[in-house]
């Protein structure tokens, strides 16, 4: 019964939201500005492809390398049976469960990016007006129509990046080479030269993102 309540729940919800979506393109039509429904459907969805791909690409990658420096030998220790209860599972399928992993959270991290379909747009149409302003002398256009995608790209960069740093240390750790406990070596020289690598990126990222919110400070309303 449950299993029959939460298919009706999801049919339901799903139908709902059909419909919503058809009586909007109906209303932009009668209007004659079905052109503008399409072009917005179109661009959120080349967004959230485009973003979901670049995650999924750059986690797929990194658990890869995360596979291939698995130690060859793992020393006997109190953590050893949640690894070895891992590769029992997974076995052979390990490219498949990197997919299906990365394919998840990448749905997650792009489906949210269609909703800046504004910026995004705007961004690409920017334009100049002609007056810049007196603290960093860059065209007020640069303000409207580059500067809102621009903090988001990195914002969201960043927000990803701390996410496939996280599940690749998890995988790094499966595979046994990141230890919590025992007298050996806790992480593995190849581990530690791969999260750094992360970590730098991470550092890039902050960095530009405050060299953008400095001119959030012709925006500002405190003086």
């Amino acid at each position: 019964m449950v299993v029959i309540g939460a298919a009706l729940f999801v049919l339901l919800t799903s139908l709902r939201g059909i419909a919503g979506f058809y009586t909007d393109y109906l209303w932009f039509d009668s209007l004659n500005f079905a052109g503008v429904f399409t072009g917005v459907l179109s661009t959120k969805v080349g967004l959230g492809a485009v973003f979901s791909l670049l995650f999924f690409a750059v986690l797929w990658v990194n658990l890869f390398i995360a596979d291939r420096l698995a130690p060859r030998f793992r020393p006997a220790g109190p953590e050893e049976d949640v690894v070895e209860r891992y590769h029992e599972l997974v076995g052979n399928r390990t490219g498949l469960v990197r997919t299906v992993l990365a394919s998840l959270f990448a749905l997650v991290a792009g489906a949210g990016v269609s909703s800046r379909w504004d910026d995004w747009i705007l961004f690409t149409n920017a334009r100049d007006f002609g007056i810049d302003d007196p603290l960093f002398n860059t065209d007020v256009g640069f303000y409207v129509f580059q500067l809102p995608f621009l903090t988001f790209l990195v914002d969201w960069a960043f927000a990803s990046l701390v996410i496939i740093a996280i599940v690749t240390a998890a995988a790094h750790y499966l595979n046994g080479g990141i230890r919590f406990q025992g007298a050996a070596q806790r992480v593995t020289t190849q581990v530690k030269a791969h999260l750094s690598v992360l970590f730098g990126v991470l550092a890039l990222l902050r960095a530009a993102s405050y060299w953008l919110q400095r001119y959030e400070l012709t925006l500002s309303t405190r003086g």
